[in-house]
């Protein structure tokens, strides 16, 4: 019996520190699109290589056009681009297992390749690495070719501050012989790395009730939000970040947050499913996710990640579904485009429906090149007549457009339509404010664009109050802030740019009001509830670790 448990502070709640985490490491080479499921891994791996194989030639095009070398309705610019994937794909014998395509006698181009809805690039991991962000240490620890990643996922879970050592210890002793093993050793690296924290208290969720009223809403930064009902929280797209890992901002990580009653998911991109910040959610929560039944051919194999993270409670809701509570539901509301729409990957909007209270988690959701639109198509003015009016409404202010060939999934597409402009997020102001109008809102939530300066420099969507000159320069050319809030007003309904931590609260007359929290819900002061000041700071002076 390993002499670890010896050690842990008997009669203490065991949290690890938010300075650490653990990353799931794949036993096998990342492929193109892991988790993309309706097509067979090798497909993809095949599609993916004649798209990088074009992808100069595509970039050389663009090139052509912003230097008024080529017009941009090039009528010919298609059928080039057509034909070069054909060439690619007559000389590479081993892209023909897979990929079909050349000009009919009619002329139209023909493109196909085997699609397959048992099919997924799934990730099995293959071992672990410990980070301590403090100490700068990084600490391998291998699998020995064993399937052990959900276990590690359900431990960690439990590493929230809720549970004392006894009981990590009973759920370690009930893992099976490897599990054991390998879990004991996992606890033991934690703690010699310093990755532990005890406390005599478990004050957190408490801390947050006392702070939050019933129906209050938070904004935890970028997409993800929290929401207060009864005496539970509901968690949206969370993507929390532990402290000194990608910023020297103190950020908002795992034990310092209430433990979720449920966690619901947008749609399928990394700044909205984050599998690191899921890995360390215990394992019990229920999650939310978009249903396969939505699916035309391709979806997120939303079932493969999370069961691999150790989650058991995976909910799939299709369009129209509920995930009920006391009081009211979440409702699944149909997303509409975000690079590219032509795949159609099934994606979620959700309806917050407590007690004659509604929110719209309208996350990146917006028009698509066809013209479909959750106005379009009728969804917010049917949820309206079914629970009545939305007076608060959470939605992406982005006006991004790309060439579809730059799209995350561009190689799933036709190869002809890569030179042509997309919809990656493109949300006009007069389209935000048709959205509030047809939803009755008072108060409309711009978010899901950063928000908090704990987010990485390094990427560009990132805006932060650290970075100005750089979010001047993205939104140089967007339609200006100042006239979405006129076009409001005209409509009853207010503006509020989400920060972090900003609260969000229904008052007696039926109006929204955001507030700031202040200190009381900063990561240092929630840390501070149940530990003091962190080991690296003195005298309570400093906030990021010496170097």
């Amino acid at each position: 019996m390993s002499q670890i448990w010896k050690s842990l502070p008997r009669g203490q709640y065991l949290s690890l520190a938010p300075w650490a985490w653990v990353q799931l490491e794949s036993a096998d080479p990342p492929g193109p699109f892991p988790f993309i499921a309706g097509v067979a891994p090798e497909v993809v791996a095949s599609l993916h290589e004649a798209h990088g194989l074009l992808s100069s030639a595509v970039d050389t095009a663009i090139s052509d056009i912003f230097s008024k070398r080529a017009p941009l309705d090039d009528p010919d610019r298609q059928r080039r681009l057509e034909e070069a994937y054909a060439e690619v794909i007559s000389a590479r014998p081993y892209l023909q297992l897979h990929i079909r395509c050349g000009r009919r006698p009619d002329g139209t181009f023909h493109w196909e390749f085997p699609t397959d809805p048992t099919k997924s690039a799934t990730v099995t991991n293959g071992g672990l690495r410990i980070f301590n962000s403090v100490k700068r240490q990084a600490i391998p620890i291998g699998f020995d070719q064993r399937p052990l990643g959900p276990l590690v996922g359900k431990i960690l879970g439990f590493l929230d501050g809720t549970y004392q050592a006894e009981e990590i210890k009973t759920v370690v002793a009930t893992s099976g012989r490897d599990g054991e093993r390998l879990l004991t050793r996992l606890i033991e690296s934690l703690h010699q790395h310093e990755c532990l924290v005890g406390s005599n208290t478990s004050s957190v969720r408490s801390h947050w009730f006392e702070t939050l009223h019933d129906q209050d809403m938070v904004h935890l930064g970028h997409a993800a939000l929290l929401y207060r009902q009864r005496d539970q929280a509901l968690w949206f797209d969370p993507w929390l970040l532990p402290w000194f890992a990608e910023s020297s901002v103190l950020s908002l990580w795992g034990s310092l947050l209430p433990k979720p009653a449920a966690v619901f998911l947008t749609h399928d991109h990394d700044d909205h499913v984050d599998p690191r910040t899921l890995l360390h959610l215990p394992k019990d929560t229920p999650i939310i996710v978009p249903s396969r039944r939505n699916r035309r051919t391709f979806t997120y194999d939303y079932l493969s990640l999370l069961r691999e993270l150790g989650f058991a409670r995976v909910i799939e809701l299709a369009h129209g579904e509920s995930w009920a509570f006391d009081g009211g539901a979440v409702y699944s509301v149909p997303f509409y485009g975000e690079d590219p729409c032509d795949l159609e990957m099934p994606r979620n909007c959700y309806l917050i429906a407590d007690r004659n209270y509604n929110v719209l988690v309208h996350a990146d959701s917006g028009p698509t090149n066809n013209g479909r639109s959750a106005l379009k198509d009728g969804v917010i003015q049917s949820l309206v007549q079914k629970h009545g009016p939305i007076p608060l409404v959470f939605a992406s202010q982005q006006q991004l457009l790309e060439i579809r060939g730059h799209a995350a999934h561009a190689a799933l597409s036709h190869p002809g339509k890569w030179l042509d402009v997309g919809e990656n997020g493109y949300l006009t102001n007069e389209y935000l404010a048709d959205i509030c109008a047809a939803a009755q809102a008072k108060l409309f939530v711009s978010y899901a664009t950063g928000g908090a300066d704990w987010y990485p420099d390094h990427l560009s969507f990132m805006f932060s109050r650290r970075n100005p000159a750089r979010t001047a320069m993205l939104t140089a050319h967007w339609e200006l802030p100042e006239t979405l809030k006129e076009l409001l007003a005209k409509r009853g309904c207010g503006y509020h740019y989400g920060h972090a931590l900003d609260l969000f609260r229904r008052t007696a007359d039926g109006v929204v009001e955001s507030m700031k929290t202040g200190e009381v819900l900063t990561p240092l002061a929630l840390y501070r509830l149940d530990h003091g000041d962190p080991p690296f700071m003195k005298a309570g002076s400093r906030t990021t670790p010496s170097h």
